[in-house]
């Protein structure tokens, strides 16, 4: 396994990508599609009761993961579609066995997940930004409760894609 990507890294992609004007945006998602298209296009086809807003939210998060996993992260191989829909399987599986717990036994769930997860610190950075209101948002920038599931599912799914195609 390659090196954990450390927080304040994660951190530094976060920052740099809010300062991108829209032709260097397009360029990242250009550089995205190029060496990973069946992960750019799972992040593309969010669930159709998602508004535009979560959609953009999604795909937002999505690249920053991705962008992060390519900064710092190990060399992985193209991740193929089939590996993706897998991966998102099992994950629904396991987000199944949580439905019903208290907040206080998911809570313990999700700390015993990060304590054992080959990159913590990305997956706790995900967890955050879906957990943290933006008190500035507008009520269309809101993103529902139900949507904040999906994405969570969809964004861990890209990150253990990623780090499932880790090369050797």
């Amino acid at each position: 396994m390659g090196a954990i990507i450390q927080p304040e890294q994660i951190e530094e992609v976060w920052k740099s990508m809010t300062m991108l004007d829209e032709k260097a945006s397009l360029d990242i998602v250009d550089t995205f599609e190029l060496h990973q298209p069946a992960l750019l296009e799972y992040l593309m086809s969010p669930p159709e009761e998602f508004t535009e807003a979560e959609a953009e939210n999604l795909m937002y998060a999505g690249i920053v993961v991705w962008k992060t996993f390519d900064m710092y992260g190990p060399t992985i191989t193209k991740i193929e579609e089939d590996e993706i829909y897998a991966i998102e399987d099992n994950n629904i599986d396991v987000m199944m066995t949580l439905e019903g717990e208290s907040a206080g036994d998911g809570i313990a769930v999700i700390e015993r997940m990060l304590d054992a997860y080959p990159q913590p610190h990305v997956l706790a950075s995900i967890a955050e930004i879906l957990l943290v209101e933006d008190e500035e948002d507008d009520e269309e920038d809101m993103i529902s409760d139900q949507a904040r599931g999906t994405m969570m599912l969809v964004l861990k799914t890209v990150l253990d894609a990623l780090i499932a195609a880790e090369k050797p």
